[in-house]
């Protein structure tokens, strides 16, 4: 049998059951303390034989947006980043200018 333990200032200690489901209610003073909402997400750790429960703050992303925060859209972001920096950019008139540059044209 597993056993969730929180102690408050080592009084008070919360025992909870876990359910034929594999679930744990989190009492509310746990919530309230934390600053958790429900449907909030949270990672289990073990450390010396002992779970430790760890709110995860994330970040809602809209799914078309998504691809932005590919690690390798997020790499190409900070080259160009990089190259602005350094002044590895050409500025044109217009787009025309901007074709005749991009064809070999000049």
């Amino acid at each position: 049998m597993v056993k969730l333990f929180y102690c408050k200032n080592k009084v008070g200690e919360k025992v909870m059951k876990i359910s034929s489901k594999r679930q744990i209610s989190i009492p509310k003073s746990i919530m309230g303390a934390l600053d958790l909402k429900p449907g909030d997400e949270v990672e289990f750790e073990i450390k010396n034989r002992k779970i430790h429960l760890v709110p995860v703050k994330t970040v809602k992303i809209p799914r078309d947006q998504a691809w932005y925060w590919t690690e390798e859209w997020q790499g190409k972001e900070k080259e160009a980043d990089e190259d602005l920096k350094k002044g590895r950019f050409k500025e044109f008139d217009g787009l025309d200018d901007l074709l005749r540059d991009l064809h070999g044209k000049n």
